[in-house]
């Protein structure tokens, strides 16, 4: 099973969609956690036939601010618990009969009101004696070493919340990736801050049952914070007992193209030319050329998009200076401009 908890900074544009859907597609979660939705119940339940995960759990927004969604596929045994403002609990039932909790967070970000914050997992762990795993953006360090830039955390706020994570039994999984997990983006050296503000943690009954748990900090896309992936150590075994496509899939995105009618009459006659008429090996072989030409259309834009992520990251990860932030902010800027175009063809 793969879980997701992403701050996603709105959903209310196109590149915030698309970014959404693109961790969808490369990541195939079975349950995704959002934080910041910025939207109501009404916008996400269109969005769940996109993501494809239909079942749907929402905390509404307050006008432009806040807002939660859990979004879970229909083979998960999912049942929500309880939700407000800073989480969404839910518990898991899997096949072999095991129950455990996944709890979506999003913590306080006004420091006079992040007790709130904590004191809702010491009461969220009053709740169910099961194995449990807690993910999101917790709004807070546990220390300052995870921070660059800006002043220094206050000890006494980095220590309530490893207060609360003791006191819950919760333990960082640690991490994949880039350590630092939000940034502000700020066009000056002087003042461009990025922190660790998104983790998973999990109590020790949850560590056991899955002694395999990986968690990566994915790519941020559109957003300031990078998705929490949570690889919980079943899935590659689950995986290998699905059925395999005899055939590629047609993509509705085609039809969107000029060419795409004259394409496939095309290989229909073609085929049916070289005498094949088995109705099969007809669709495969139309499938087959429509997929070289969208290699051809796509696949050069597509190698220009994974170049800039390659080097918008080697940029994220190296220590910030004014030269590294001016070439931060011009990569982000092509990526956007490139996934435009891409936009554009699908």
């Amino acid at each position: 099973m793969r879980l997701i908890a992403w701050n996603c900074r709105g959903l209310g544009n196109s590149p915030a969609v698309r970014g959404l859907l693109d961790v969808q597609k490369k990541e195939a979660p079975d349950v995704i956690f959002l934080s910041e939705t910025k939207h109501d119940r009404k916008w996400m339940e269109w969005l769940r036939w996109k993501l494809g995960l239909t079942n749907l759990a929402v905390k509404n927004s307050v006008g432009s601010s806040g807002g939660l969604a859990n979004f879970w596929g229909k083979e998960v045994d999912l049942c929500v618990k309880s939700i407000s403002k800073y989480h969404i609990d839910a518990v898991i039932k899997e096949d072999r009969g095991v129950h455990w909790r996944f709890t979506g967070i999003y913590g306080e970000s006004r420091s006079e009101y992040k007790d709130n914050t904590w004191e809702l997992l010491r009461l969220l762990k009053t709740k169910y004696d099961l194995p449990w795993i807690v993910c999101g953006d917790f709004n807070e360090i546990l220390f300052n070493y995870e921070k660059e830039g800006g002043p220094p955390r206050a000890e006494s706020s980095m220590e309530k919340f490893r207060q609360a994570l003791e006191d819950c039994d919760l333990h960082d999984l640690g991490f994949v990736g880039d350590v630092f997990t939000w940034r502000n983006h700020h066009f000056s050296a002087t003042s461009y801050i990025r922190e660790r503000l998104d983790r998973a943690v999990a109590n020790s009954a949850w560590r056991c049952l899955f002694p395999l748990v990986r968690v990566i900090n994915g790519e941020p896309r559109h957003s300031d914070h990078r998705p929490i992936i949570v690889e919980v150590g079943d899935s590659e075994d689950a995986r290998k007992y699905k059925p395999m496509e005899i055939m590629h899939k047609f993509e509705a995105r085609w039809l969107e193209e000029e060419e795409c009618m004259s394409r496939v009459e095309e290989a229909w006659l073609s085929s049916l030319g070289d005498g094949e008429v088995n109705m099969m090996q007809l669709q495969k072989r139309v499938l087959d050329e429509l997929w070289t030409w969208d290699r051809e259309v796509l696949g050069e834009l597509q190698k220009r998009i994974n170049k800039a992520r390659k080097d918008l990251e080697r940029c994220r990860r190296s220590n910030i200076t004014q030269e590294q932030v001016n070439r931060e902010h011009v990569l982000r800027f092509k990526l956007e401009r490139l996934q435009d175009q891409l936009h554009i063809y699908w």
